[in-house]
């Protein structure tokens, strides 16, 4: 019979796997070598840097810019392109700031999801972690889908 005070080989394990998954953390290696590019960096957009927007365009049509910008962002990330990447993500945040109050009018999810999109590609940047563009690139579409709904 087993004493009630005994955790019994479940518990050990159980207390174990607990231990060891909150050791697990990611560790960016801001020491690691980069490279760039035979002659400096270069822009991976063709489109000129704008400093606004035209408020009559649709949420698909910012979206879509935005899809498009944040498509530079990971090839300038995967580049290390940092000065590309820096005027990419201006960009999305130009058309953040646009879109946000309009997605929150559509739906909370809606702009929880967008916010975390953007919070994807901002860290991408300032944490020099190029997968978080990688996945703002990939959730992104999953947003322009779910306007369908509304």
């Amino acid at each position: 019979m087993r004493s009630v005070g005994s955790l019994g080989s479940r518990g050990v394990f159980a207390i174990f796997l607990a231990l060891s998954l909150v050791s697990c953390a990611t560790t960016i290696n801001d020491s690691a070598p980069t490279t760039s590019l035979a002659g400096g960096e270069s822009s991976t957009s063709g489109q000129d840097t704008q400093t606004s927007l035209d408020e009559s365009l649709s949420d698909r049509d910012l979206l879509a810019m935005m899809l498009g910008h944040i498509e530079e962002l990971s090839a300038a990330m995967q580049k290390s392109d940092r000065k590309s990447a820096a005027k990419s993500l201006e960009q999305i945040d130009l058309i953040a700031t646009t879109l946000k109050p309009r997605l929150s009018n559509l739906s909370d999810q809606l702009a929880a999801d967008f916010d975390r999109v953007v919070a994807l590609a901002s860290s991408s940047l300032e944490r020099n972690r190029p997968a978080d563009a990688d996945k703002a690139l990939r959730f992104l579409p999953l947003i322009i889908d779910s306007l369908k709904n509304f």
